[in-house]
């Protein structure tokens, strides 16, 4: 597994496939073994799937976090992989990451797609879900991890393996995450994000896809809502995502 030097920093990712390079943000706590239902897609792309730091295999040596902590290091890791331009899919708060880097360095950037992606956290349930997630790192991780891993797989070797995945997370950070997710807003900034961009929502998830309308107002957008889903739709709905992005990627790629 490569890695990225970002400062002090050594940004592990997994390095997969040959074509069009897409690189894939995660969520706080969770680290790349998210996007494990994603690996087939390195049949056509080139697969960059980080640790960001405090996840997984990336340690954060001064163990702090901010959004642009996270933009520093995609922009180490597409260096590092000798990429002029990334598609970027962010999952849930991975799109606060993946909005915040298509904003700053939209040269660098060929697409976005956000599955479960918010421009700002909105609704009282939403803000109280972050709130659990800040409160549960501080008193019970290991809970927090399980329950995650129970909720994105189904099969238990792969429960257990992002159950494992997750444990190693630096608690700190963990919850640092949640914080920025808690208090990110993009909404002004949003129509500097010039790339073609995808929104995908689980059609069961009301508090999270009702942000669709704030994209709807202000920059237009390829839609797509998976009936029956939840939000866990890397893992849970991975068919219809991974061809949905292979159709997104391929027509942007054929349009230039």
């Amino acid at each position: 597994m490569p890695f990225a030097q970002c400062g002090n920093r050594n940004i592990f990712y997994d390095d997969l496939g040959k074509g069009p390079a897409i690189l894939f943000a995660h969520p706080p706590g969770m680290g790349r073994k998210t996007f494990l239902k994603q690996l087939p897609l390195q049949s056509s792309f080139r697969l960059l799937i980080p640790d960001f730091s405090g996840h997984g295999e990336s340690l954060s040596p001064d163990g702090n976090m901010t959004v642009s902590t996270y933009i520093e290091e995609i922009e180490a890791i597409r260096n590092a992989a000798g990429e002029n331009e990334l598609f970027l899919f962010g999952y849930s708060s991975g799109g606060i990451i993946v909005q915040e880097y298509a904003i700053l360095y939209p040269k660098n950037v060929k697409g976005v797609i956000l599955s479960g992606g918010y421009p700002k956290v909105q609704s009282d349930v939403f803000k109280v879900e972050h709130q659990i997630g800040i409160n549960m790192v501080v008193f019970v991780p290991t809970l927090l991890a399980k329950l995650l891993s129970i909720s994105h797989f189904n099969v238990k070797s792969l429960q257990l393996e992002l159950y494992e995945h997750i444990i190693k997370s630096n608690r700190h950070i963990w919850r640092q995450f949640y914080i920025e997710s808690l208090h990110f807003d993009c909404i002004d900034r949003l129509i500097s994000l010039n790339a073609p961009l995808m929104l995908l929502y689980g059609s069961k998830s009301d508090y999270v896809n009702n942000n669709v309308k704030l994209y709807r107002k202000i920059i237009d957008t390829e839609i797509h809502f998976i009936r029956g889903a939840g939000h866990q739709l890397p893992t849970r709905k991975y068919n219809q995502v991974n061809e949905l992005i292979s159709c997104f990627i391929k027509k942007t790629v054929n349009l230039t």
